[in-house]
């Protein structure tokens, strides 16, 4: 988690020391695995890190520095619990190791803020609402339990594009943020990945 960090800051204070010598852009599409770190209730079904995740991004440029568009991401989370004897039923006991799954799909729109448009490395904000579906799964041999929700979403996120070249339209994108939402599907999540960019 601290190398994540790191390699973050350190990004984003080179993004600082390059000149003005990019493309603004007038489109933007990513492709990002997605990590993501459960809080709240999810943490207490599983409290340890997810890494089985995607996310595809786009944002349409109305200024050179505002961009609207949407977020997808989808992420899943598994955790093994030791045999131990379940009661199932009044009259039913199994001994059985019990797997755990949750299931995250947050769907948003997006506003996006680019502090330095004409910059090689473009470092942004971003804010989105949308909704959220959050499912936990519990499966004892052949039996399984299910519990879903929706929730209305919120979701701040900061983040950088690097192109590959100066005149690159393809480049790596690495952004954090946070999901908030009324069903209490909470986590921090990370994406590393690739974006096209349309000037």
């Amino acid at each position: 988690m601290k190398k994540i960090y790191t390699i973050a800051i350190a990004l984003l204070v080179a993004a600082t020391s390059f000149a003005q010598s990019g493309h603004r852009y007038s489109q933007v599409y990513s492709f990002n695995w997605q990590s993501s770190l459960p809080l709240g209730k999810p943490a207490e079904f599983i409290p340890s890190m997810g890494f089985n995740g995607a996310n595809f991004n786009f944002g349409f440029f109305v200024t050179d520095n505002i961009a609207i568009g949407a977020d997808f991401s989808w992420g899943y989370n598994q955790q093994t619990v030791d045999p131990e004897v379940y009661n199932i039923g009044d009259n039913c006991a199994v001994y059985a190791a019990l797997y755990k799954t949750t299931q995250n799909i947050p769907m948003k729109a997006q506003f996006k803020y680019l502090f330095n448009p004409t910059g090689f490395v473009k470092v942004y904000a971003a804010a989105g609402l949308g909704a959220t579906s959050y499912t936990e799964y519990i499966q004892i041999q052949e039996y399984q339990f299910s519990d879903s929700s929706w929730g209305f979403l919120m979701s701040p996120e900061v983040g950088i594009y690097v192109p590959f070249g100066k005149h690159s339209h393809w480049g790596a994108n690495v952004a954090a943020g946070y999901n908030w939402a009324t069903n209490k599907a909470q986590n921090l999540y990370f994406n590393v990945g690739l974006f096209f960019s349309v000037f």
